[in-house]
């Protein structure tokens, strides 16, 4: 079932940027839906470093007019102290966070259904985090007991801490956590979800990674390991043309589809395509709380990247095989391919195209040394090679090995090299 968490209040009444900055001075006032937003904010302490950003960074009310009620997710003053790696004065970061923390149409608690995953859009729409159309989603969860989780890039949740807290335009929602913008297809799975290495890997060997990352609007079905190292006798001694037409089977182009639009008896058009170049099609099957797609059954939903959303499935979809049918009875699906050499999985197994992935920290670097022998041996009659090593005694290339690590972790978070200590 869809939600709809958008309720029109009319055009927000601010007058001007002006009006609501003035406003922001320090005085007690009760959030009753009669007061603008600055005098609002000025009745909240724990909300005193978000008001004092909203000051620094005027521009983010130029573009609340333009809607028709908002939320402001509002991280508490401790909210900034913990996270790691904030910077206000980096303006694109604080930029962004702002417009994050911003859902369009007005979200009271009362209208979130406790149990089923909810969405809204945010005023955020960068392109480095959010090539989607609409602006980038936030994911709300009602727990038991009331509570509500806003979720969002890297899996991060944000908890409800004072919630409905009404100004002229809209409500507020105070959290303990900020919420981060999505990253990028490749970060996310090489860094914040680890178990989906094998797929982005195999992405890479099959010169996928543009298609999959690049995109607007995109809806992906991503392996995990395990799937992967069942298979590995199979998929490993594909050609690359084979490999990227499995692969393409796991993508739904031009569509955000998050969990509730997984509708069973949905049928998905995806970028693998048959012999005569039509669109092959993934089936879903919903079967009490499960959601399978062809015989692969979701694991982690809903896990937000910059262009769309990664469902992480736990086995490998096959073109040549779409539609087949789950058991919904036994926990585990048999894999769709025939399976050769070994089938073991764990985190000792080898992980098919692991290899294929670039490196990012510790990378091997030539020495000085080594270099001159590898040009030697272009030259030389009988055919020697030196082989790369892993050195810290060159110091231009450790510190390039190391500034290439740090770029991938300072991509999760959204930061800059130079707040990292790279010169």
């Amino acid at each position: 079932m869809m939600w709809s968490l958008r309720a029109p209040l009319g055009r927000l009444s601010f007058s001007g940027v002006a009006a609501v900055l003035l406003s922001l001075s320090l005085r007690s006032v009760a959030a009753d839906g009669s007061q603008d937003l600055g005098t609002v904010l000025d009745g909240i302490k724990e909300l005193s470093t978000y008001k004092d950003l909203l000051k620094q960074y005027p521009d983010i009310l130029l573009q609340l007019p333009s809607f028709a009620g908002i939320t402001i997710v509002a991280p508490s003053n401790d909210a900034f102290k913990t996270y790691q790696g904030w910077d206000p004065k980096n303006q694109s970061m604080v930029t962004n966070m702002l417009e994050y923390h911003i859902l369009q149409g007005t979200v009271s608690t009362d209208a979130i259904p406790e149990g089923p995953t909810t969405f809204a859009s945010t005023l955020l729409t960068d392109p480095a985090y959010a090539n989607v159309t609409g602006g980038q989603k936030v994911l709300i969860n009602k727990q038991p007991g009331d509570v509500i989780v806003f979720t969002s890039g890297a899996g991060s949740r944000a908890t409800l801490i004072d919630g409905d807290i009404a100004f002229r335009g809209g409500l507020i929602q105070v959290v303990d956590t900020l919420m981060v913008p999505p990253q990028r297809l490749e970060p996310t799975m090489r860094v914040a979800y680890k178990d989906l290495t094998a797929f982005l890997a195999a992405l890479y060997a099959a010169d996928l990674v543009p298609s999959f990352a690049d995109a607007t609007n995109v809806t992906i079905f991503a392996p995990r390991n395990s799937a992967f190292q069942l298979l590995a006798g199979t998929l490993s001694g594909l050609t690359k043309e084979a490999l990227a037409r499995i692969l393409k089977y796991h993508i739904v182009p031009g569509q955000v589809l998050l969990s509730p639009q997984l509708a069973n008896g949905t049928n998905l058009t995806t970028s693998a395509t048959d012999a005569a170049g039509s669109p092959i099609k993934a089936h879903v099957l919903r079967s009490g709380n499960n959601a399978y797609i062809d015989r692969s059954q979701l694991v982690q939903p809903d896990i937000l990247i910059a262009n769309g959303v990664v469902h992480m499935v736990d086995g490998v979809l096959n073109p040549d095989a779409p539609g087949v049918q789950p058991d919904p009875a036994i926990g585990t699906q048999p894999p769709v391919f025939p399976q050769s050499g070994a089938t073991s999985t764990g985190s000792r197994v080898a992980t098919p195209f692991i290899t294929a992935l670039p490196c990012t920290s510790d990378c091997p670097v030539p020495t000085t040394a080594s270099a001159n022998v590898t040009e030697a041996a272009s030259t030389s009659a009988a055919g020697s090679t030196s082989t790369s090593v892993r050195t810290t005694s060159s110091k231009g290339g450790a510190a390039a090995a190391r500034q290439t690590g740090l770029v991938a972790v300072a991509g999760l978070l959204g930061v800059g090299i130079g707040m990292v200590g790279v010169a």
